[in-house]
């Protein structure tokens, strides 16, 4: 029972280890660095759909909703502009009106015309009448797409022709304060849900400039993993579960049912 304790002590290390923050966290390669109350950049040009230099100060000039993708993406970057999507259709604030919506390629080689054909695949998911300005679909030089990223506190890496990311939403205030983070949940099919009110405080902390904190859910990251490979990472996962189950069941059995010395002499005195 003693090595068992040992072991399970040096297991819990290790989890509470990996699930630290490294010191210099703002170097990882991958995930999200929340930088709430801190404000993104608005002094950086893009380019819109139409092929237009834009200042992001102009775009950011009310409550606003900024969603990092890129325009070629095969993995979650679309699956989130349509949960995007539903969650203004299911919300009575008004784009163009109460919020604005930016997505922002971290691609320096997507093109307008690469914004141009998200924008309108995207834009015809919404069954309400709604501004064509009111979402943004920009492009830009890797300079100015770092310098809005680690802003923002999101990290990508480029692999080959696919970048590796999570799935985030990022509101910001029209002074560009960075108010609120909101990590999709996942439905029984593993697709992104974003509940209605979740989205609609999220826009009204960010018209207040509240900075609010919110509990971290399990983000989604954008990688190409074969489907083999992601069950094996499911099965591994599900292992480490039952195994800090059987470990936590054991520590309080011995701790439970250990006879100790001073028990069992007091159990002894009663006897005699």
């Amino acid at each position: 029972m003693k090595h068992l304790f040992t072991t399970l002590l040096l297991f819990i290390s290790f989890i509470f280890q990996f699930n630290t923050p490294a010191a210099d966290i703002d170097n990882i390669p991958i995930g999200i660095v929340k930088k709430l109350g801190k404000y993104i950049p608005l002094e950086l040009n893009f380019i819109d759909s139409n092929g237009k230099k834009v200042l992001l100060k102009d775009l950011v000039n009310k409550p606003t909703i900024i969603d990092f993708a890129y325009y070629k993406c095969t993995g979650i970057c679309t699956p989130l502009m349509t949960e995007i999507a539903t969650s203004v259709n299911n919300v009575d604030l008004i784009p163009g009106k109460d919020y604005n919506l930016l997505t922002v390629s971290i691609n320096p080689y997507d093109t307008f015309k690469d914004a141009y054909n998200k924008k309108m695949e995207i834009m015809n998911l919404i069954n309400k009448k709604i501004p064509f300005s009111s979402w943004r679909f920009l492009t830009g030089d890797s300079a100015s797409i770092k310098i809005l990223t680690d802003a923002a506190g999101f990290h990508f890496e480029k692999q080959g022709n696919t970048f590796l990311h999570t799935g985030i939403v990022i509101f910001v205030s029209k002074d560009g304060k960075i108010c609120r983070y909101l990590e999709p949940d996942f439905d029984s099919q593993g697709n992104f849900q974003i509940l209605p009110i979740d989205f609609k405080i999220a826009i009204i902390d960010a018209a207040r400039g509240e900075a609010v904190p919110v509990i971290d859910k399990v983000l989604r990251f954008c990688f190409a993993v074969q489907p083999k490979n992601e069950a094996l990472v499911n099965y591994l996962f599900a292992a480490i579960g039952i195994f800090m189950i059987l470990m936590v069941f054991a520590f309080v059995k011995f701790v439970l049912f250990k006879k100790h010395p001073q028990t069992s002499f007091i159990t002894q005195k009663l006897k005699n």
